[in-house]
This record gives structure tokens, C-alpha cells and sequence, in this order.
């Protein structure tokens, strides 16, 4: 790696403008045809040179009047065959950095000098030749023509972009969606590091090792800069085999920009509270990529800002307090006080919240996210306060806690399940009650980790089947049978509910269940026959009799918090008559 030349911090066209307009007929003398055959990177080089004003200025020394990216246009007035003038000629101006020479033939020579030529040639300087019939007047314009079209493309393209950037720090995982948007362009890449943490993205270049990189960036943004301290931006250079649709070519050349971001008022995250961005692309950055760097690093500051320890004791120090203040330790006045405090924080006029844990699911991985799968980082809570619209979110191990006034919506856990996350959401408890709604979004976490999908505790039953996690998990017992039994959950349906379950442990006999209830047996028919409605399951089939059962027997051995308490049939209970064989 060696590091680049001064940047032009101008608007620019590639030299290529010029050589491929068919009114010019322009010719490039240097260098050679051979050599750029026989070196494409070198020719793309040449070709991407930047150009940023054309110029006429016939002097000795010319180099003094003109800025980096001006392309000097000469008839050859100060030339005169003299091969040692010609060489210091092309060294100053090639110190400058003037992009290229472009040589009109007549009036002043008819064939381009060779001493000038050959000056050239030993240092690969472009040198374009321009034939008679046409006027540097003709190569200005075009020049002139082409940057006014660059700037307006480019002012479109930055707003674009500027807009795609915010947007990806509001995101989920925004440090590597917003890597992702900074690297659109083929032939760029883009990479972050925050402390441990590599973020890539773009067209990565293939077998490139990013740790000494890094090194050498970090070093270089260390380095003193008088009383500005480090350097704001540095600059270097990568030899690598080209990835995305260019992948299989030979090695090319990648510029390199690297920016440090450092989070506002904060002491210290990582490498002493900062981070480093870099955005590398083949054969040339462009203005539009340094720009872009310096947005993006701004707001990899903020990131490293919105996270930081203070911010995230006070989310965990406010969930702490919600979570342990139980309803029944505040009196008087200080209930209905403390109840509006956080209706207003989450912005509704309910009486009522729910509980949710987000986990990551541990069998997705998304390409390019450093985080191994199942694992969560502080930044998620921003996602997840987002995603959704409440401020009592916090990360707490490998899982996201979070009270809102409103359950997810379908798009919510739909966007959730695209990224890779898992939902277990409580049903609806009073303000102060939130304690309880956390103990119920813990057991339904547990379940959704055994079953890899959303629980959501305020969804109608559906008809999955019986999850395998039940046989060995109680909670993911407990959780299927809350779903399967709802219906009969109700403090109305306890005579339908009792009925059933006496029916089912009684193997379906309707007189021994009659018998256990003190019921007449069309009483069993048709409460049971009320339960199946309900439940809106097939009991004809011995499977989903078997289902139902051990449901009913999950719900009573621990009963999930809130959910009325199990109604044991008479002929299951402790010294109650026995199941009598079969045989009705």
C-alpha cells in the first residue's frame, strides 16, 4: 500500500471526455499504445484522470498558474527540441498535478516534438494530440460542457445519497446498512470498524486483508496535525483482484479514503471513542465518494452517540423501575399519577400495555453482519424503539425488552421475521401491572426460541400443530395451550371447558361423565359439543383429542400468570372417582 497524491476537491471529468468525442479526433501519443496493451490498469488510470478546467497558457514554466486537475493546452511555443528543458518541463508540471497535456499541431509545429514526446513517455504522462482543423476554443467547450453536466448530476446524486444515508441509521443494524448505502457504485466498497466489530460492504475486493489496513489507517489518524490534532481524512492506496461483476480480472488499483468518527460528548467506545470509515473504489474516487465519506462518518457519530453507557443506563435504570415498582407498592394518589406518567410516555390515552421481548433468531445469519447469529448489540434497541414507537426499550443479554401501548402489527412482525428476529409479545395488563406482562413475555420468549416463530399473546388461536418443544419444555407447553385453549379461557365458557376435560379423561365415555359431573349426559353432549365449536377442532380425531388433553393438563400443572386458573373435571381430582375402564 502507498499512499495517494493530493485530492482534488473540484468538479471533474475523466480524461476520457476528450479522448472519446469523435468531433476532437484527438489522439493519445503518451503512453504508448504498446505499453497501455500490455498494462490495462495502467490504461484505465490514464483514462480516468481527472480534468477539471482546460487551460491555455504558453510559458517556460506554466506550472505556478495552474491548479491540480487543469488540463494545459499548448501549440508548443516553448519547445525546441531541447530533450533536458522537455523532461524538467513535464517533471514541474506532472508536481503540480496537471492532469494531462493536450498538444494542438500548427500553426507553431507540424508534428509533435520527440524530445516531448519522449519526456512523456518516460514518466507515463498523458499527452493528447490534437490534429489542425481543430481549435482549443472547440476542446474548451466541451470540457466546460461536460462539468456543468457532472456538477448538476452529482448535486442530484449527493441529495440521493444524503437521503439513503439517514435513512439507513434509522434502520436495523444501521452501522452495516449504512456501509451498504455508501458503497452503491460498481467498483466501490465500503468498510467501518468500531472497536471489534467489522462492518463491510459493496463490491469487496477478493483475498484483501482489512486488519493491516485498518492499522495503517488508525496509525495515520493519530498522527499530530498541529493544533487540529489528527488528520480529518487520509488517503492510501490497495492492490487486490477486483470483486463484484468485475471478479476473475486481473489485480487492480483501489484509491482509498478514510474518515475517524467520533461520537459527540462522549469519553470514550472502542479505540478511544471513535471509529473508523473508509471507502475504497478502482481506479479512482471520485469528489461525490469524499463527500458522501465525511456525511457518513458524521453520522457514524451520532450512532456511537445514541448507544453510549449514559444512554443506556438510563434505559435500563427506567425499565428497572417499571419492572420493580409493582401496582401494589404505590397508594393513594401516587397510583393514578404514576399510571398517566406512562400513558403519556407512550403516547396514548389507554389504561393498558404490553410486554415484548425481541430475540434474534439463532438459525438466521445476514450476510455481512458481524454479529454472530443469535446475538444482539446495544444498537438494536434503537431499531426496536423505531420499529416499535415507544421509549421503553433495553438491551439486556441476547434478548430486547420493551413496554408499548399497542401491540405489533402484521407489517411489524413481518419486517421483524425478514431481519432475522423473534417476538413474544404479552397480552394487554394495566400500568400498573407491567411487571406481570414481563413474567408472561418471558415464558412466551421461551416458546418462541423452541419453536422458531412469533408468539404473539393477543392472537386469535390458530390451528398449528402441537410444537415438539412441548414434550421437553414447560414453557412451550404452557404457551401452545394458552393459544390452543383460549377460546374456553373465558370466565364464561368454565362450564364448557370443565365438561370437556371430564369427557376426555373419561376416554369418551358421555355416561361416565355424566356420572363424575352429577349431569345429565345430553347436558355432556352438548357441552362438549359447545367446546368444539369453540375451539374450532375436529374431536373425532383421536390425535386432536390427545392435543386437547394435554393442553388442559399443561394449563394446571402451572398455570401461565393472569390466565384463569385450571377447572379440574371431578372424576381428576385427588380422591375423586377414577376413570373407569372402556367399554361403554
Amino acid at each position: 500500500m502507498q499512499h495517494t497524491p493530493q485530492y482534488l476537491d473540484r468538479a471533474t471529468v475523466p480524461l476520457a471526455t476528450l479522448l472519446d468525442e469523435p468531433s476532437l479526433q484527438a489522439t493519445l501519443a503518451s503512453p504508448s499504445p504498446e505499453v497501455l496493451s500490455a498494462d490495462p490498469r495502467l490504461a484505465a488510470q490514464i483514462r480516468s484522470t481527472p480534468v477539471a478546467a482546460a487551460i491555455v497558457i504558453e510559458l517556460e514554466d506554466p506550472g505556478p498558474y495552474m491548479l491540480p486537475g487543469d488540463l494545459l493546452m499548448v501549440t508548443g511555443l516553448a519547445f525546441s527540441g531541447d530533450a533536458e528543458h522537455d523532461r524538467e518541463y513535464v517533471s514541474r508540471l506532472r508536481a503540480s498535478g496537471v492532469s494531462a497535456i493536450l498538444f494542438g499541431l500548427e500553426p507553431v509545429h507540424a508534428q509533435l516534438p520527440a524530445t516531448l514526446l519522449q519526456a512523456c513517455q518516460a514518466e507515463n504522462f498523458p499527452l493528447i494530440v490534437l490534429p489542425p482543423p481543430i481549435y482549443f476554443a472547440a476542446v474548451t467547450s466541451i470540457v466546460n460542457r461536460a462539468l456543468e453536466t457532472e456538477r448538476t448530476r452529482a448535486l442530484e446524486h449527493m441529495n440521493t445519497l444524503a437521503r439513503h444515508l439517514t435513512e439507513a441509521v434509522l434502520q436495523h443494524r444501521p452501522a452495516q446498512r449504512l456501509v451498504e448505502r455508501l458503497a452503491t457504485e460498481p467498483g466501490s466498497w465500503a468498510a467501518l470498524r468500531i472497536g471489534d466489530e467489522l462492518y463491510l460492504g459493496g463490491d469487496l475486493p477478493h483475498g484483501a486483508s482489512f486488519d493491516p489496513l485498518f492499522r495503517e489507517l488508525d496509525e495515520r489518524l493519530r498522527r499530530p496535525r498541529g493544533a487540529r490534532g489528527g488528520a480529518p481524512t487520509v488517503f492510501t492506496t490497495l492492490s487486490a483482484l477486483p470483486g463484484g461483476k468485475t471478479a476473475g480480472a486481473g489485480r487492480v488499483d483501489y484509491e482509498i479514503a478514510a474518515h475517524a468518527a467520533t461520537p459527540r460528548g462522549a469519553r470514550s467506545r472502542g479505540l478511544e471513542g471513535r471509529a473508523i470509515l473508509a471507502i475504497g473504489r478502482t481506479p479512482r474516487l471520485s469528489r461525490i465518494d469524499l463527500t458522501a465519506l465525511q456525511l457518513a462518518a458524521n453520522l457514524v457519530g451520532l450512532l456511537l452517540q445514541l448507544p453510549a453507557a449514559q444512554s443506556l443506563a438510563v434505559d435500563q435504570l427506567l425499565m428497572q423501575l417499571l419492572m420493580e415498582r409493582h401496582g401494589s407498592q404505590i397508594i393513594g394518589a401516587e397510583r393514578e399519577r404514576f399510571a398517566r406518567l406512562i400513558g403519556n410516555a407512550l403516547g396514548g390515552s389507554g389504561k393498558t400495555a404490553h410486554a415484548v421481548i425481541a430475540m434474534r433468531d439463532p438459525n438466521f445469519s445476514a450476510p455481512g453482519d458481524p454479529v454472530p447469529a443469535g446475538e444482539t448489540v446495544a444498537s438494536d434497541a434503537n431499531w426496536l424503539r423505531h420499529l416499535l414507537h415507544t421509549p421503553f426499550v433495553e438491551h439486556r443479554a441476547r434478548q430486547l425488552r420493551a413496554f408499548v401501548g399497542s401491540p405489533p402489527s402484521a407489517g411489524d412482525f413481518q419486517h421483524a421475521r425478514q431481519l432475522g428476529w423473534l417476538l413474544a409479545v404479552s397480552r394487554p395488563q394495566p400500568f400498573l401491572e407491567l411487571p406481570t406482562a414481563m413474567q408472561e413475555a418471558e415464558e412466551l420468549a421461551r416458546a418462541a426460541l423452541h419453536i422458531g416463530d412469533h408468539v404473539d399473546g393477543t392472537a386469535p388461536p390458530g390451528l398449528a400443530p402441537w410444537p415438539l418443544g412441548a414434550a421437553t419444555d414447560p414453557a412451550v407447553s404452557r404457551v401452545a395451550a394458552a393459544q390452543w385453549l383460549a377460546p374456553i379461557l373465558a370466565p364464561g365458557t368454565l362450564e364448557q371447558r370443565a365438561a370437556l376435560e371430564c369427557w376426555l379423561r373419561q376416554h369418551g365415555s358421555w355416561d361416565r361423565s355424566a356420572r363424575a359431573l352429577g349431569v345429565h349426559r345430553n347436558t355432556v353432549r352438548r357441552l362438549v359439543g359447545e367446546a368444539q365449536h369453540l375451539l374450532g377442532r375436529d374431536l373425532d380425531d383421536p390425535l386432536e383429542r390427545a392435543r386437547v388433553l394435554l393442553a388442559l393438563t399443561a394449563l394446571e400443572a402451572e398455570p401461565i400468570p393472569g390466565l384463569p386458573p385450571g377447572i379440574r373435571a371431578p372424576g381428576s381430582t385427588p380422591g375423586g372417582p377414577k376413570p373407569e375402564p372402556l367399554g361403554d
